[in-house]
């Protein structure tokens, strides 16, 4: 367990996964649930669930022009703004398991949960919380565009970004070999 999970106790708190996997969390006692999906689809309701949920509505996209390209809504500093506040009054009940989810577990869900995860760690300790949310969900290569917006609004200049960037370049030179 790294020192992030150490500083909020023992137990994991913060959980990521795709909407096909939501079933497998319904042992673990999570008390809130964020959920992103695509403009124009419904959201999840869960027969299990009986905790706070936040849903909020964006593409997968990073950048307001690949959004009007994709005919998308684009992540919006609002969108930021609900997170970061349902996170933090989640995580004032000691006790609180947080779920984030979209379709794959893979973009979305691990970038608002990083820049959650970063407010709570707080200030220089950004690469603490990347590292945190790539174990929590291993595959995962948060949005850019969730990222930058987190990223503004804690004002983190650009600090947020910096691990993202590394995790692209590495995957970038994966790819070219």
């Amino acid at each position: 367990m790294n020192s992030a999970a150490n500083r909020f106790g023992s137990e994991q708190r913060i959980f990521v996964c795709g909407q096909r996997e939501l079933d497998s969390y319904r042992s673990k006692g999570i008390t809130h649930l964020a959920s992103i999906a695509n403009p124009g689809n419904s959201f999840l309701r869960l027969s299990w669930f009986r905790g706070s949920s936040l849903q909020l509505e964006f593409g997968d996209v990073y950048s307001e022009a690949d959004a009007r390209r994709c005919k998308t809504k684009a992540p919006a500093m609002e969108d930021i703004r609900k997170a970061l506040a349902f996170l933090r009054e989640a995580w004032r009940q000691g006790n609180s398991k947080i779920l984030f989810c979209c379709d794959y577990g893979a973009s979305r869900s691990p970038a608002l949960a990083y820049v959650c995860l970063a407010d709570q760690l707080g200030t220089g300790r950004e690469d603490e919380a990347f590292r945190t949310i790539l174990g929590v969900r291993p595959e995962a290569v948060p949005n850019g565009m969730v990222v930058r917006l987190g990223d503004v609004e804690l004002g983190r200049q650009e600090a947020l970004l910096k691990p993202l960037r590394e995790l692209n370049a590495k995957i970038n030179r994966e790819l070219s070999r």
